[in-house]
């Protein structure tokens, strides 16, 4: 194996592929929700059998002050509507929607 200063490279190597297999989703944020979260998207590690409910108890947590109570929002994943019982996979992408009204 290679050395580099008398570390072993396939350390790295190894590293590398840890965290490319890592299980994500991505959670975007629009309008008011991005002045709170002071950015466009985050990403959220994912297990087996989580489900849309449980990538917003993790947004609520990470935002407390980000009004996602239900009936304010549309929720989506990879621009279909989901429900809080819709099933995520690695690479998903979420939207929790804000509603807009006005006259």
């Amino acid at each position: 194996m290679w050395e580099l200063e008398g570390v072993d490279v396939g350390y790295f190597s190894k590293l590398w592929v840890n965290q490319a297999m890592k299980k994500v989703i991505s959670i975007e944020f629009f309008g008011m929700q991005r002045a709170v979260t002071k950015t466009d998207s985050i990403y959220m590690p994912i297990a087996e059998n989580m489900r849309v409910n449980d990538a917003l108890e993790y947004v609520k947590n990470q935002y407390p002050k980000l009004p996602l109570d239900k009936g304010m929002v549309l929720i989506t994943v990879n621009q279909e509507m989901a429900s809080l019982d819709t099933m995520l996979k690695a690479n998903d992408s979420v939207l929790f929607l804000p509603f807009i009204s006005g006259g």
